[in-house]
């Protein structure tokens, strides 16, 4: 049987679809219930994002920032350089300045007007009016002495006192006048100033280690003996010795350092650079004495870090000597090592450890953290008087040096971290050319230990 259909079948109206009741209803679902609809949506979204409802959103774009409280006056005098603290040059000088600071203020005597106060000066009844008492009598003022401080108790460290004050100049605004030279226009050393140290390293001073060969003490002989660079100077001068740090890493400054460079500057190499022993050869060829970067945990971490190699702070002892003998397998023929500076390692409980562990290989420290330092972890040790290109513009190196020669002239010894710049190296040789006028001696690293046992 077959089934036909018609409109006339419908159930309802007929007519044609799309009257006046279904034109209005979509005009109110597309217009009014699916907009309001988006709009609750993302403002759910919004408050769950940001926690903020639509009115503390219009409120915030419609009121405009102020700021309702009276700003307080700036203290202090108008000019900006007049609130600067200045130190006084000399002792005397602070003195003489405490004793006025101190010391009321009184009129000229002279004027004996000025001694008149406002109130006789503006009330005709008390001009002529007698004192209400006596004189005042003036007791005679003696400087108080300058409070002495009493001894620190005597430990086995080396404990450096600071460089002399001094004035240190600023920064030229604009930078230097002179143009910063460059390595090749650095003068070279002669030949026959250039005396090779022997060639390293000495079998029986090393030992197979997990990582690699580590020096050890064997038959009497140590590494930071047995690789110095011998000093012949007159030993009642002030000695005063220089340590490039960060060498190997740069080409160009690693020659110039090498070649140009006075022998008596030791150089030292970072454990990260590639071909350090061919480096220390060549080093050792020029005359210089040679020492490895050590790398801490800087005091700015993690914002700055030392690389992998570098000893933390949260280290355990173990993990600590680890990166020691790490540090120290890179290379030989050594005398030491050139630790960080101002780094909190030293201050932690892996400190001791690792300063006994280069004590028993008979290597040589150079760095800071040497105070209170036990003698049984001591090792031979010099401590950095300064960073003399810490401001890396001429004036303030030269500056830096000669604080460090006022320093040596003082305690009889000064040693700097110098970093591998042109400018550093060209400050370095006009400042050498002239040290032996000045009754100084540049020497080595090792010739400034001071507990060398």
């Amino acid at each position: 049987m077959k089934l036909t259909l018609s409109p006339a079948d419908r159930i309802g109206p007929s007519g044609p679809p799309g009257g006046r009741e279904s034109r209005w209803a979509s005009i109110l679902v597309y217009g009014v219930v699916v907009p309001f609809t988006l709009a609750a949506v993302a403002a759910s979204g919004w408050y769950v994002a940001t926690g903020e409802t639509p009115l503390d959103l219009l409120s915030g774009l419609g009121a405009a920032p102020r700021i309702d409280m009276v700003m307080p006056p700036r203290p202090g005098p108008e000019k900006p350089a007049a609130s600067l603290l200045r130190p006084p040059a000399t002792p005397e000088a602070a003195v003489k300045q405490a004793a006025d600071q101190a010391a009321p203020a009184q009129p000229p005597a002279g004027r004996p007007e000025a001694r008149k106060t406002e109130t006789e000066r503006t009330d005709p009844q008390k001009r002529g009016a007698a004192p209400a008492g006596p004189p005042p009598i003036n007791l005679p003022t003696t400087a108080a002495p300058p409070p002495t401080t009493a001894p620190a108790p005597s430990t086995s460290a080396v404990q450096p006192q600071p460089p002399p004050a001094m004035a240190e100049p600023v920064i030229p605004p604009g930078g230097e006048p002179l143009a910063p030279p460059s390595f090749a226009q650095l003068p070279s050393r002669e030949e026959k100033d250039i005396r090779p140290l022997p060639p390293g390293p000495l079998p029986e001073l090393l030992r197979q280690g997990r990582n690699g060969a580590l020096p050890v003490v064997a038959a009497g002989k140590e590494s930071w003996k047995a690789y110095a660079r011998p000093f012949t100077g007159d030993a009642k001068l002030p000695r005063i010795a220089i340590v490039v740090t960060g060498l190997g890493l740069s080409r160009d400054a690693t020659n110039a350092a090498i070649a140009k460079l006075p022998p008596e500057v030791s150089l030292s190499f970072s454990p990260y650079a590639s071909g350090l022993e061919a480096w220390i050869k060549k080093a050792r060829a020029g005359g210089h004495e040679v020492l490895l970067d050590l790398p801490l945990e800087p005091p700015n971490f993690p914002l700055h870090d030392a690389g992998p190699l570098a000893v933390l702070s949260h280290h355990s002892p173990a993990e600590a000597i680890e990166h020691l003998e790490t540090v120290l397998t890179k290379a030989n023929s050594y005398v030491g090592v050139a630790a960080a500076l101002r780094s909190p390692v030293a201050a932690s409980e892996q400190w001791g450890p690792m300063l006994r562990d280069l004590k028993t290989r008979g290597l040589l420290f150079v760095g800071d953290g040497l105070v209170g330092v036990a003698e049984t972890n001591m090792p031979p040790a010099a401590s950095v008087t300064l960073v003399a290109d810490e401001t890396p513009f001429r004036i303030a190196i030269d500056a830096r040096l000669t604080r460090l020669l006022m320093a040596a002239q003082r305690d009889g010894a000064a040693l700097a971290y110098v970093s591998p710049r042109p400018v550093t190296f060209e400050r370095i040789l006009s400042w050498a050319a002239t040290l032996s006028e000045k009754g100084a001696l540049l020497a080595p690293a090792s010739a400034v230990v001071r507990n060398a046992g």
